[in-house]
């Protein structure tokens, strides 16, 4: 995979749409951020790393040979991905927050933003954006958030891990026809955080909602149990988990 290096960029996201638009034959490429100044996460959120410390970047991946109506399988099969990554690195206590930050024990170590570039009602291109805290160990107004060098008190050389995730990650993107869609959803809801255990939920209107996670649709929403033993399905603009 061809790796690309920039200084700083407001975000890898935006600089690979860029490189999308000014590139016709699009091969499988990567591009690293030693500072991203305007990192974007799920929900618009910012995600803020201090420079040089963690890894920002971005996969572009032309034609994934995904629809539009199965692109949960492959938002769930790069998060795997990730998380195959990190067991490799002894990282413990891994799982996978929906619909895809990365969580070691109870805190936030990483987090995936995946943009679809359509082509005549088909993704032609997916940008795989991730931020991972490696070597920073603190996170001022963020008691949630850690890394893996405050995690396993070891220092991480950055260029190694990147090269783990990228092997592991071009790994399921190139398999990704050959596995049935079912399979990756089946292993994605047994990686996922506070599985099967209560839970307070937040709705757009800030009224709070106990349930109990069950597991996700196949078009990736969240199954929440709720009172009465029903199961409510819910999207990323309804329901945030508070944790």
């Amino acid at each position: 995979m061809l790796i690309i290096k920039v200084n700083a960029t407001a975000s890898t996201n935006s600089f690979a749409r860029e490189w999308c638009q000014s590139n016709k034959n699009l091969s499988p490429t990567c591009i690293q951020a030693f500072d991203q100044i305007s990192g974007r996460g799920q929900r618009g959120a910012s995600w803020l790393s201090n420079a040089g410390e963690n890894l920002t970047f971005s996969v572009i991946y032309p034609n994934p040979e995904v629809s539009v109506q199965t692109q949960f399988v492959l938002s769930a099969g790069v998060g795997l991905a990730l998380l195959d990554a990190l067991n490799e690195l002894k990282i413990n206590n891994l799982t996978l927050k929906w619909p895809n930050d990365i969580m070691a024990a109870n805190f936030k170590i990483g987090g995936i933003l995946i943009e679809n570039i359509l082509n005549t009602g088909k993704i032609g291109t997916t940008i795989i954006g991730m931020g991972l805290n490696v070597n920073q160990l603190v996170f001022p107004g963020l008691p949630k958030a850690a890394s893996l060098r405050s995690l396993s008190k070891r220092d991480f050389d950055l260029e190694t891990v990147l090269e783990r995730i990228l092997d592991h990650l071009e790994k399921f993107l190139n398999s990704l026809n050959k596995t049935p869609g079912a399979e990756i959803l089946s292993r994605y809801e047994k990686e996922l955080f506070r599985k099967n255990k209560a839970s307070t939920f937040e709705l757009p209107n800030g009224n709070l909602l106990t349930g109990i996670i069950k597991g996700i649709t196949p078009t990736g929403l969240l199954k929440v149990q709720v009172e009465d033993d029903i199961i409510k399905t819910f999207d990323l603009k309804e329901l945030k988990l508070l944790f």
